[in-house]
């Protein structure tokens, strides 16, 4: 492991659309003690090739024997990264070139801190729009009761100690939420170092897997929801808020799929609060509009 290098991930599958911006954002990084670590999926387009245009040897390529699940894939790249720390950016985001400089301070602090992450922007490709994600300050410290009510953390947002995440990684059985699953987990012994720049950009676009799976999304986290162990304190004391976000869910999905009785049923059963109102007003928008105005997790 060398000392203050980043070993930055990149996980892709069919990515020849934007994977040249996400390199070179890397390439312009401040920061330049970095790895690249990209892991091609089985790609059947044009992204090795574009992959092996950057003519820089901190660029390593590897690819899977066959097409596997993304999870698998993100483990297999964390055996082949060297560095202390481990950054992540998925083939169709960016980063401005202060990402990972801005991070020194948590470089030098890590001893109390396990992991870092940042606020971002969610750039629309259809209307060319940018969103910032979060509108509230993003947290320090023990965050685990803030992840359990609203998930406020993008994997693209976060570098983490090598050995932490090497030795928690992800969980395969999942297609959607394994990286939400794996920081609960880890949030649950380490401190979380937060930023409020906004130097991640988030692409969201007609190919996103979770975009495009809101119903596998759902059963993905009400199969998580229904086999954590409530027994532990956390859990116990944010049960409430756990449930009320996977009805939350379901009822999103309900209204996509325009099961108009069970979506008054569902909504009438729902907590009043801004959520129920937001449920309210949704349902009467077009199919397209929802859309565009749902935010999942």
């Amino acid at each position: 492991m060398k000392k203050n290098l980043v070993s930055i991930i990149v996980n892709c599958f069919n990515g020849e659309n934007y994977l040249l911006k996400t390199l070179n954002s890397i390439l312009i990084q401040k920061y330049q003690n970095f790895e690249v670590i990209f892991v091609d999926n089985c790609s059947t387009d044009s992204t090795s090739k574009i992959f092996k245009s950057i003519n820089d040897k901190r660029f390593k390529y590897f690819k899977t024997k066959k097409k596997i699940n993304l999870y698998k894939a993100r483990n297999y790249a964390l055996q082949k990264c060297n560095g202390e720390f481990i950054a992540f950016l998925d083939s169709d985001d960016w980063w401005e070139k202060n990402f990972l400089s801005s991070r020194k301070s948590f470089f030098k602090s890590s001893k109390e801190y396990g992991f870092s992450y940042s606020n971002c922007y969610h750039y629309y490709e259809k209307n060319k729009k940018l969103k910032t994600f979060s509108k509230n300050n993003i947290p320090s410290g023990f965050i685990l009761d803030k992840l359990l009510k609203f998930n406020f953390l993008k994997l693209s947002t976060i570098i983490i100690k090598s050995k932490i995440i090497k030795s928690y990684k992800f969980n395969s059985k999942y297609n959607i939420i394994g990286d939400y699953d794996s920081i609960i987990r880890i949030s649950e012994k380490y401190k979380g170092m937060g930023f409020q720049n906004k130097f991640t950009y988030i692409r969201i676009h007609q190919h996103n897997y979770t975009h495009n799976n809101r119903e596998a999304f759902y059963k993905e986290f009400k199969y998580w929801v229904n086999t954590q162990d409530y027994k532990k304190i956390y859990f116990k004391r944010n049960k409430f808020k756990i449930l009320e976000r996977l009805e939350y869910l379901k009822i999103i999905n309900l209204l996509l799929n325009k099961k108009t009785p069970n979506i008054i049923f569902a909504i009438l059963k729902y907590p009043l609060n801004y959520l129920k109102l937001k449920l309210i007003i949704i349902y009467f928008l077009p199919k397209f509009l929802i859309r565009l105005k749902i935010r999942y997790f």
